[in-house]
């Protein structure tokens, strides 16, 4: 544990806080300042773009990104000599195809040749880590940064939330030692007039105080991990009580929204989700309108879905950055699918997303070697189910793990049928009850799990 942490959490609840405020303001001098304001005009001008003209501005970025690329940045470089590439080859978002897909495994390998031969200070370094637990170093330059910041605002505003609005927050952080069961469970974030929650002490036991604690403090907005904010909802049902609260919008992120998630939600709060999807690498930002559709914002990069073989309108979701000098990524994969809304539209530029399916590996193998990707479906219409995760160790079976909700008959038969119908009659189904679904690192949920 780091100096900053254990002094943190020595100290009591209220100092806490204050501590989470300083930095706080820390960060809101770091987000909402300086070219913050010059690029909140630039996200409002562009909506008023028609299609044609959004794709003349991302060809005309690219271009310069390409270019600049070729002169600065060594893996490039050497990419571009090997494919024959000069900058002129590449002016238009068709012309990525010249390139291949790059993987993160190259840039956990390779990391140091992303970066420019004249060495700019990075305004940001997002560390995070791979599948198989490699940390990653991205290094954001201050456009890009605050430019995410930026579109984070723009789609809580879109969704009905003002900037500064009262927001509780549902997300990975350790605001207290997991084995502290003593409330409070929140600290306040002054300078965003934010209150963190804890996701990791939420029970029957604590959640009365996490209620209360959300009464007295009036959100208008709870963003999060879609897990938690599920979690939140299936107490408010468990316990027949209702929010003292009516928040103007749901968002969430970090995880994948599963449909049975979203339905619970807005029935207990009684307003609508908007997830969005981002990244790490802040190569994409991609917020649901009224509809319910993902739409990527042309500003921060150029979005592909590269339809399979097997498939007319789902496949694997890719990235290029149109803004970070910093590192920058061309037709870099997510490692995430996508389903598009219109399989007739354009899939490269700004693709309208039906729906995130969550990464490749989490798919679902039949025994004839088919990938099922979001099996939420298969909980439609069955009653009895407070959560639920899909194992699968071997093609051709899984093993679903499920918390029972006791106000409610739980139809097993249902529930076996639902996936054969969808997995094919030879799929072996076996349920299996637990106590609780264990959260990954940073407290993710997982609906589907590979195990090897």
């Amino acid at each position: 544990m780091k100096f900053a942490e254990k002094l943190y959490f020595s100290c009591a609840p209220r100092l806490q806080s204050v501590l989470v405020s300083a930095y706080g303001y820390k960060l809101y001098q770091k987000r909402y300042t300086g070219i913050y304001h010059k690029l909140r005009k630039e996200i409002d001008d562009i909506k008023e773009l028609r299609a044609p003209e959004i794709k003349a501005y991302q060809d005309e970025r690219l271009h310069q990104m390409v270019t600049y690329c070729s002169s600065q940045v060594p893996y490039y470089q050497k990419l571009f000599a090997e494919h024959g590439i000069r900058p002129n080859d590449i002016t238009t978002v068709q012309d990525l195809k010249k390139l291949p897909v790059l993987n993160k495994q190259t840039i956990l390998q390779q990391g140091h040749n992303f970066q420019p031969k004249e060495p700019l200070k990075p305004f940001m370094v997002q560390h995070t880590s791979g599948s198989t637990g490699t940390p990653l170093a991205l290094e954001v330059d201050e456009r890009t940064y605050k430019l995410a910041m930026a579109m984070l605002v723009d789609h809580e505003e879109a969704h009905g939330v003002p900037f500064g609005a009262k927001r509780a927050t549902f997300a990975g952080r350790m605001l207290k030692p997991a084995d502290d069961m003593r409330p409070p469970f929140s600290r306040f974030n002054k300078a965003e007039n934010q209150r963190l929650f804890s996701s990791y002490h939420m029970n029957q036991n604590t959640f009365p105080y996490y209620k209360n604690e959300l009464d007295k403090f009036q959100p208008q907005e709870l963003i999060g991990y879609p897990s938690a904010i599920y979690d939140l909802a299936t107490h408010y049902q468990k316990s027949d009580s209702k929010p003292g609260f009516q928040p103007k919008a749901i968002i969430t992120n970090s995880e994948t929204l599963l449909q049975w998630q979203r339905e619970k939600i807005e029935s207990v709060f009684g307003c609508r989700v908007y997830d969005y999807y981002g990244t790490a690498e802040y190569v994409i930002f991609a917020g649901q309108d009224e509809a319910g559709i993902y739409k990527p914002n042309p500003i921060i990069g150029i979005t592909e879905v590269e339809i399979g073989s097997d498939s007319v309108d789902t496949g694997s979701l890719l990235a290029t950055t149109l803004t970070n000098k910093q590192m920058p990524l061309l037709r870099y994969n997510l490692g995430d699918t996508a389903t598009l809304a219109d399989p007739d539209q354009p899939t490269a530029g700004t693709p309208w997303i039906k729906s995130v399916n969550g990464r490749v590996d989490d798919y679902i193998e039949t025994s004839d070697g088919r990938l099922i990707g979001r099996i939420d479906h298969i909980f439609k219409g069955v009653d009895g189910i407070q959560e639920a995760q899909v194992v699968q160790k071997l093609p051709g079976s899984a093993t679903i793990r499920l918390v029972k909700d006791s106000t409610a008959e739980f139809n097993e038969s249902t529930l076996v049928s639902n996936c054969k119908q969808r997995l094919g009659d030879d799929f072996l189904v076996t349920i299996e009850q637990v106590q609780i679904i264990p959260r990954g690192r940073n407290g993710k949920f997982r609906s589907v799990v590979k195990e090897k």
